[in-house]
């Protein structure tokens, strides 16, 4: 056996002479300098050397290697496992093929158990086969087969193990399928079912692929059986905890389903079924059956209600019918022995080559022919676990590597106007995918679907300026925009082409916008994608920057809405305002003015919106409180005359006055003047409302008089004139047309003689010229300061006494109880001036009981060693310590008085002293200034007068001197 070599034949093999040439040794690509999509490399096996030989028979499954080697003498199993150093299992077979030759070998999924076919060389024996653990060296014979020669196996992948194959399904040459159970415990199958009878009878009707699928997320089970004219499937939904494959051919055998089928015809005595699932993945993608009409190839259906499983009728043609004219080993070399399948191509073997086919275009990418030497070419393979392709001779093993399979895909799907699987498989090549993207623009314009195109142009590398000058020329100029904007999404980082673009567009919605005769409908939606593009943040940011520019473009298409949009995203709410002023949007530059926050703009544009929203724009100015100067603000308004105005302009500085407490004077005599004019009701309550205080008034006393006079509000001139204390002047206004009101104020002064003096002026009025005693004498009832006798001279000379005696007895009575009263006063007031003589008296003779121990109420030293003073209330002072106390609490006035009368004092006694004199005089006087002093510093007690007295002066006068203290 050669499996040993590493050199590979250097020499061209020599090719059969009835077809083509081949000049290149790779026909993978049309560039000599690419790296081929598949490559071959030998395979070293560590094969023993007591086992070497031809290999007959191989299979390849999860990097476990199993083949049978022959050599003259023996017939040997070799099991390798090509990814770890482990010693390599070998089982002679010798002992089993007596009148026996192999057909086939089966490797399950899991690498570990083997079915090996056997036919009989000779008649009167009946086929058989051998099964295999991996673990073990012992090798089985399964007599419950005997007589049925087993052409094809379906292992369970989704419930056998390495130590049990679950299920599974064997085919024979006679069409029939059983199903059974094996594993390295028992000597026999656990059992043997006949599920299926595709044969009918026929003694040469071989499987020759045998396949059981699941479905994806379901327990649909496919069971594909392939015979040299047709593929037979067989579907069912199994019970989770069904073991048995026997229901998917239940419904079958009843005759309740029918299978479904593909039948073609052929002169191959064989087929072969392959499918493709990505490496370790048990749910296959695509499936391809080689047959006499070429290579079927199709999806799985992923949908589990479908009748159909095998989708897809494409075929790669290989031209059977047309070389049948040439001789049988000519035909043996056109025609395939196997293949297998990638994700996109197709590898196949002939007798003496290999061909890749893509499956998408049926173009060649790679062919090689093998050397004599290096074996004949038996089988093709493919790991399911790994991926790797695996070719073997009987020389040798080969694996090829598959290089960038997909780099042309693109381009093919391209070909094809399958635009989305060419973005797809030209993704990670930004070249290639430009050439996509652009080839489905291309083909979207000319389609006239300018949006689609639009949108793709922008996500390639075309030139912009020519992409752009396709789109000018549209009518709609939606594509241009999109186009422009994608563009200008990808050059954000870039701020000098940013704002180019940004002005573009700007100029082309606005042309939009403002075109003319266009319907009100298509402008209003022009506008809403101009906003949308102009809400972006980095747009907005980019026209602020540039804000010169872009309002000057807008003003050009004489847009005001836009200016004013603008504007607002910029800031600039005095050009808002003003733009929206000037298109006599008053309400819309209203609400543009309570959003911004600068104070000029309310004393720049309220007197113009007051003009037209008089009443929104005071609610406005009241909103904002004390953010507002009411003088600077009323300035401003103070020139609009109209009646809402006015009010409106009232409601604005009462709330200034009665809310925000505004104090100054123009305000107030602004307001007191709009009062005197047009609401004279509300002046007399805004008078009376500011006190009688002429000194806390915030109006403007004098100008107040003159402006009530102006405008003859007398009620509110009587009041100013009493403020002022002009009496008698607003009695005599009073009385002019409200005698109430006069009365009112002449009861106002506290000075009696001048509220008799009033009174009497308003019964001159009342009383003079009329002689009205009525009135006369009610008047009396309302002052009493007012007598008869005041009132008798305003009558004339000749009224009647009589009408006055009533009055006169009256007040003759009043007076005698007045002297009355005095007299008793003055009774009672000589009666308490006797008792508190009497009082007096007593008190000298008063005396206090001192106890020796008794001490000071405020050094609590005993009391008798220093004069004292004692009080009533029984607190007890050493004089010094009481003085101490008593002399910070008196009045400045008290405090100079005490200082003299010591200083008086210290002098008669130094006097006294030094003279000698201690004559009654001298002592009188001391005396005398001893008992002032006293009157002073023991006036009333310290803790019963004193202290109570100041309780509501602060204990610290003087903190400066405090701090110099503590310091």
């Amino acid at each position: 056996m050669s499996t040993h070599d590493t050199a590979e034949p250097d020499d061209i093999p020599a090719q059969p002479k009835f077809l083509p040439d081949i000049d290149p040794k790779f026909l993978t690509t049309k560039d000599p300098n690419e790296t081929p999509i598949f490559s071959r490399h030998r395979l070293q096996v560590r094969i023993p050397e007591t086992s070497r030989g031809d290999i007959m028979h191989l299979a390849i499954s999860r990097n476990w290697f199993a083949g049978i080697l022959t050599t003259a003498k023996q017939v040997t199993l070799v099991r390798v496992f090509l990814k770890r150093v482990l010693p390599p299992s070998e089982i002679s077979l010798e002992k089993y093929l007596a009148g026996y030759k192999i057909s086939k070998l089966f490797m399950d999924f899991t690498g570990h158990h083997i079915i090996i076919s056997l036919i009989p060389k000779s008649p009167g024996l009946c086929a058989d086969f051998l099964y295999v653990h991996g673990n073990t060296a012992k090798v089985r014979r399964i007599e419950k087969f005997k007589d049925h020669e087993i052409t094809a196996v379906a292992f369970n992948n989704y419930a056998g193990t390495e130590n049990a194959t679950a299920a599974i399904l064997l085919g024979t040459s006679r069409g029939l399928i059983f199903e059974t159970e094996l594993n390295q415990e028992t000597e026999k199958p656990l059992y043997r079912k006949q599920v299926y009878d595709l044969g009918l009878g026929r003694a040469w009707y071989p499987i020759t692929s045998l396949e059981l699928l699941r479905m994806a997320n379901s327990n649909k089970y496919i069971v594909v059986a392939a015979t040299p004219d047709c593929i037979y499937t067989f579907q069912e939904v199994l019970r989770p905890d069904e073991k048995s494959l026997q229901p998917i051919f239940t419904t079958y055998v009843n005759g309740t389903q029918v299978h479904g089928t593909i039948e073609v015809k052929t002169d191959l005595t064989y087929s072969v079924f392959r499918y493709f699932a990505p490496a370790n993945e048990r749910y296959i993608k695509n499936w391809g059956w080689l047959c006499g009409a070429g290579i079927r190839i199709g999806e799985v259906s992923a949908d589990t209600n479908s009748a159909d499983v095998l989708l897809g009728d494409d075929i790669i043609k290989l031209d059977f019918v047309e070389r049948q004219h040439l001789s049988y080993e000519q035909r043996r070399q056109c025609v395939p022995i196997s293949f297998v399948l990638t994700e996109h191509h197709a590898l196949l073997l002939y007798p003496d080559h290999i061909t890749g086919i893509c499956l998408l275009n049926q173009e060649v990418v790679y062919e090689e022919y093998f050397h004599e030497n290096t074996g004949k070419l038996l089988n093709v393979l493919r790991d399911p676990f790994s991926g790797t392709l695996y070719i073997y001779t009987d020389k040798a093993v080969y694996d090829f590597r598959i290089t960038d399979e997909e780099r042309n895909i693109w381009k093919i799907y391209l070909d094809k106007e399958n635009y989305e699987m060419a973005e797809r498989y030209a993704a990670d090549n930004s070249d290639n995918l430009d050439i996509v993207l652009t080839k489905k623009a291309d083909s979207a314009y000319n389609a006239k679907d300018y949006t689609a195109a639009a949108n793709i142009y922008a996500e390639t590398s075309n030139p912009f300026e020519g992409i752009c000058l396709k789109f000018m020329e549209l009518e709609d100029k939606h594509p241009i925009i999109l186009y422009v904007k994608k563009r200008l999404e990808k050059i954000m980082e870039s701020p000098d082409h940013v704002i180019l673009l940004v002005i573009w567009l700007t100029d082309l919605y606005l042309t939009q916008i403002n075109y003319p005769g266009r319907a009100s409908s298509e402008r209003a939606q022009w506008q809403r994608e101009f906003d949308e593009f102009v809400a972006d943040e980095r747009i907005a940011a980019a026209m602020r920057e540039n804000n010169v520019a872009i309002q000057k473009l807008i003003n050009e298409h004489a847009d005001t809405h836009n200016l004013i949009k603008f504007a607002i995203s910029n800031g600039d709410y005095e050009e808002v305002i003003k733009q929206q002023i000037l298109s006599e949007q008053y309400k819309d530059a209203l609400a543009s003015l309570s959003k911004q926050k600068n104070s000029v703009l309310y004393y720049k544009f309220c007197p113009l919106l007051i003009d037209h929203l008089p009443r929104e724009t005071v609610d406005l100015l009241i909103a904002q409180g004390r953010k507002l100067d009411a003088k600077e603000l009323i300035t401003t308004l103070a020139v609009i005359k109209t009646p809402q105005h006015i009010e409106e302009i009232i409601k604005y500085i009462e709330h200034a006055i009665y809310n925000l407490g505004e104090e100054d004077d123009a305000i107030h005599n602004y307001l007191l003047r709009l009062y005197s004019e047009h609401k004279p009701a509300k002046l007399i309550s805004y008078l009376k409302n500011e006190g009688t205080d002429i000194s806390l008034v915030h109006y403007d006393v004098n100008y107040a008089l003159l402006t009530c006079s102006n405008y003859d509000a007398k009620e509110a001139s009587v009041f100013l004139k009493c403020l002022v204390g002009m009496w008698p002047a607003a009695v005599e206004l009073a009385l002019t047309f409200d005698l109430k009101l006069a009365k009112e104020t002449a009861s106002k002064p506290k000075d009696d003689e001048m509220r008799h003096d009033l009174w009497l002026n308003i019964a001159q009025h009342c009383i003079q010229g009329t002689n009205d005693v009525e009135k006369a004498l009610e008047l009396l009832k309302e002052c009493d300061l007012l007598h008869i006798e005041d009132l008798l001279p305003f009558f004339s000379d000749f009224e009647k006494i009589d009408d006055f005696k009533k009055p006169i007895c009256d007040a003759l009575k009043d007076y005698n109880s007045k002297i009355q009263e005095l007299q008793h006063d003055m009774n009672e007031y000589t009666k308490q001036a006797d008792r508190v003589c009497e009082d007096l008296q007593n008190i000298r003779d008063r005396c206090v009981r001192i106890e020796a121990h008794e001490n000071c109420s405020i050094c609590e030293t005993f009391l008798m060693v220093k004069p004292f003073f004692v009080f009533a209330c029984g607190h007890k002072f050493h004089s010094d310590c009481l003085e101490k106390h008593v002399v910070p609490m008196l009045t400045s006035d008290q405090s100079r008085k005490l200082t003299m009368l010591k200083q008086q004092l210290e002098t008669l006694l130094t006097e006294s002293i030094a003279s000698g004199n201690h004559s009654q005089q001298q002592r009188f006087k001391r005396d005398k200034i001893k008992k002032e002093i006293e009157e002073i510093v023991a006036a009333d007690c310290l803790y019963c007068g004193l202290l109570i007295e100041t309780i509501d002066q602060p204990f610290v006068v003087d903190w400066d001197q405090i701090h110099v203290d503590w310091e």
